[in-house]
């Protein structure tokens, strides 16, 4: 976990991110991140010793951020009083409008490591792809459970399938509508009520 990290580590993901969101996957060295931390030669393979490893410790510290966004999602003030589904919708929009917004270097980071490393399920970098996927989905189930939906799993598939789309849209696509709250809502609130049956 992030806070089991030490800070220059931290920082070494956090210049990975960068790099990645701004080269794509070909930027990506040790050299990269180590230039963009702005530390001395060689100490991100010190701790991280192949690119493999480093990647999948990307793909690690961004689900850890996104977690906590997660985590951290309030419902907006107007709706304070809103009924629950109306209240779910926002609270997902609002993260979606966060990382395509204010944290859309990390969002495109994460999709460049998705689109270029699919179809390895078994390396270092798959395996870490799948265990963070895994984790979206049984907590999307939990909303897909709230929603009323039949099928809670296949109902979480769907809401990570839905938030995958519109992060992909809006990375590559980008524009006011896409990090329009309201506009988000209304779309998850579709998607919920479908889900309900």
């Amino acid at each position: 976990m992030s806070g089991a990290r030490s800070p220059r580590v931290r920082a070494l993901l956090d210049a990975a991110v960068g790099v990645i969101a701004e080269e794509g996957l070909r930027g990506l060295t040790h050299r990269a991140v180590d230039a963009r931390a702005e530390v001395p030669a060689g100490s991100t393979s010190y701790y991280f010793r192949t690119r493999q490893a480093l990647l999948a410790a990307v793909v690690a510290f961004i689900a850890e951020h996104e977690v906590a966004d997660i985590e951290a999602a309030t419902v907006s003030e107007a709706l304070a009083d809103a009924p629950p589904l109306l209240q779910a919708a926002d609270r997902f929009a609002g993260v979606l409008a966060h990382w395509l917004g204010p944290r859309r270097d990390r969002t495109r980071a994460r999709l460049e490591i998705v689109l270029l490393t699919a179809g390895r399920p078994h390396d270092e970098v798959g395996a870490e792809l799948h265990r963070v996927r895994r984790l979206f989905v049984d907590r999307a189930r939990l909303l897909a459970t709230a929603a009323g939906s039949p099928d809670p799993e296949e109902g979480g598939r769907i809401l990570v399938a839905f938030a995958e789309g519109l992060a992909y849209d809006g990375v590559t696509r980008p524009g006011p509508d896409t990090t329009d709250r309201a506009a988000l809502r209304r779309m998850t609130q579709k998607v919920l009520r479908t889900l309900a049956g």
